[in-house]
């Protein structure tokens, strides 16, 4: 080995032992941890004002039926709307500045974990993650955007911490470190929890009459049979419910059952929505009429409602289930079409989105009931439990509205104005002759007449308290008359309102109240139990010593007199003979009429003369 190559080998060594030494230097240091500079910092510290929050979506997953749901709110065409149902109208202001409040200023508590791997643990897959296949761990999505659609908060809210009320384990969804995080939200994907879920806004005592009109549709002849109409009434919300035609000697009204049905009128919930075809929602709402074409009428049947023909051969809205008419002391008369009947997942009632298959399974469910209800008992329903636990049962309703000025009480009578009485000076020559005529009194009643006189007010005074009393009245009928007018344009203006409301959708309600609202007859009326008479009193069946119940089906024998010991007074045995007419007495007392004999009818001697 020459010079040159001994030294370029120590060198060699030398680099290679600083390296060496190097290395060993840095894997004794401790190894720096991304993600805990953030512990203590906001998610998001540029969202500062609640009210740039515009728009809301949140997704959730349902491991238990492997459903993905996405429910999004927003601020379109200046209104709340619900894009993910159909772009129903949504009652979410308050509830979006709430939500949105309730995320601004959210900070990172302690770090958990900065593994992707550990997602699934702790919550926090994301549920539009189509590329991860775990079905287990995903969490809720919650996005907030602005007008723009940019968004100002992106936050995965995996599951609970365990013991420590109020934290959640959250990422970002651009981040893959899980922190602690304290929320106070209130974070809903629920449908009703952003709409006005009162279907009729109608209040119990302002309910007047409820129709229930029950019938079946001969789809052949399109013509309303087997029709049972039960008309409910009252004059105000204090009296009790009447039924028409109801026997009063036999039967009384199911008051529990009638206010039961009030109740749901009153508080009718939303369940789920559909939209309309446009050719119906815009004839709704100009003249509340249906002018149906081909297309629109195949949507129509397709929910359980046709158009039909009376009695007179009018065309009229009918549906599958009968309907029920309910007015109030406004003038407003809502009705109440039930339609097809609808089971399917909560999703599905809400927004239809298994379509033709919760309809097919609807269809199927319709006619193994009908073929196993109990044709002698038309009473009897199918059991909604025997449905799958997932799937719910609920029914089609159309709602229109009208104005019905009847509802709003009589209308004010105006009073009828006095007549003013005659004058003096144009008396005539016969009331002159009249009044000098003597008067056919006795002198001792002069006095008397004159007082009377007196006293009696003349016409004159008598048409001046008359007019008073008609002009006070006159105001008081003017007032009622402007009240009234503002009753009639107020409802008028009610049921415009409501028909804007009603005429673009389907609504969904559940199948217990449908069966509420839809009572028969049967239902709403019970027998009058009448108290048994007990023995003795007026009305309570005849006893005898043989027959002390008084069976009227048992003959009563015929009693056995025993005679007595020691008779106080001796027994007469009844004569034969004709009974002896003696004279009346010559007594004070007064003559008694004689009674007339049926066989031999004697004439009264005339009375003698003085």
């Amino acid at each position: 080995m020459n010079e040159t190559t001994r030294t370029l080998t120590y060198v060699g060594i030398a680099v290679a032992a600083l390296i060496a030494a190097f290395v060993a230097d840095r894997t004794s240091q401790p190894t720096v941890l991304t993600g805990y500079e953030n512990v203590g910092e906001e998610f998001y510290p540029e969202f500062a004002d609640p009210t740039q929050a515009r728009s809301l979506r949140v997704v959730s997953y349902n491991e238990d039926s492997a459903t993905l749901k996405v429910f999004n709110v927003e601020f379109k065409d200046g209104v709340w709307k619900i894009p993910s149902h159909h772009d129903y109208p949504a009652d979410a202001e308050a509830e979006l500045a709430e939500t949105a409040a309730s995320v601004v200023g959210v900070v990172r508590g302690a770090l958990e974990s900065r593994r992707k791997s550990d997602h699934e643990r702790f919550g926090v897959i994301d549920p539009l993650d189509e590329s991860n296949t775990n079905l287990k761990g995903r969490g809720q999505r919650l996005t907030l955007s602005n007008e723009g659609g940019s968004p100002l908060v992106d936050f995965i809210i995996g599951k609970a911490v365990p013991e420590q009320a109020g934290e959640f384990y959250v990422r970002k969804v651009d981040e893959d470190s899980v922190y602690r995080t304290k929320l106070k939200i209130d974070l809903s994907s629920e449908f009703s929890d952003w709409i006005e879920p009162d279907l009729l806004k109608v209040e119990r005592d302002r309910l007047m009459e409820i129709i229930v009109n029950k019938y079946s549709i001969d789809e052949g002849k399109r013509r309303i049979v087997n029709r049972e109409l039960s008309t409910l009434t009252r004059k105000k919300s204090t009296d009790p419910w009447e039924l028409k035609g109801l026997n009063k000697e036999t039967e009384k009204v199911n008051t529990a059952d009638v206010n039961q049905m009030v109740n749901t009128l009153d508080d009718l919930k939303i369940q789920g929505i559909r939209p309309k075809p446009a050719g119906i929602a815009s004839e709704l709402k100009k003249s509340g009429q249906l002018r149906l074409n081909p297309v629109d009428f195949v949507d129509l049947q397709s929910k359980g409602f046709i158009l039909a023909s009376d009695p007179q051969g009018n065309q009229q809205l009918v549906s599958n289930e009968g309907e029920v008419i309910a007015a109030t002391n406004q003038g407003v008369v809502y009705s109440l079409y039930f339609g097809e009947i609808f089971t399917g997942s909560a999703l599905d009632i809400e927004v239809g989105d298994s379509g033709k298959k919760a309809d097919e399974k609807s269809k199927e469910k319709k006619e193994k009931s009908a073929d196993s209800a109990d044709t002698k008992d038309p009473e009897k329903k199918a059991d909604p439990k025997a449905d799958d636990s997932t799937l719910k049962t609920s029914r089609y309703l159309f709602v229109t509205v009208s104005f019905d000025p009847s509802f709003l009480g009589d209308p004010p009578q105006k009073p009828v104005e006095p007549k003013k009485p005659a004058d003096k000076k144009a008396k005539t020559s016969d009331d002159k002759k009249e009044a000098k005529k003597p008067a056919d009194k006795k002198p001792a009643d002069k006095k008397e007449d004159k007082a009377k006189k007196e006293e009696k007010p003349s016409p004159e005074a008598e048409y001046e308290v008359a007019l008073k009393k008609y002009q006070s009245e006159l105001k008081t009928y003017e007032r009622q008359v402007k009240e009234y007018d503002e009753k009639v344009v107020k409802g008028n203006e009610l049921v415009q309102q409501l028909n804007e409301r009603f005429a673009d959708w389907y609504y969904v309600i559940s199948a217990n109240s449908f069966e509420t609202l839809r009572m028969s007859r049967k239902a709403l009326v019970e027998p009058i139990e009448k108290p048994k008479p007990e023995a003795g009193k007026p009305g309570a069946p005849k006893t005898s010593a043989t027959n002390p119940l008084g069976n009227p089906k048992t003959p009563a024998k015929t009693p056995v007199k025993k005679p007595a010991k020691k008779p106080a007074v001796p027994v007469k045995k009844p004569s034969t003979k004709p009974p002896v007419t003696k004279p009346a007495p010559k007594a004070t007392a007064k003559p008694t009429a004689p009674k007339a004999d049926a066989k031999a009818k004697t004439k009264p001697e005339p009375p003698k003369k003085n």
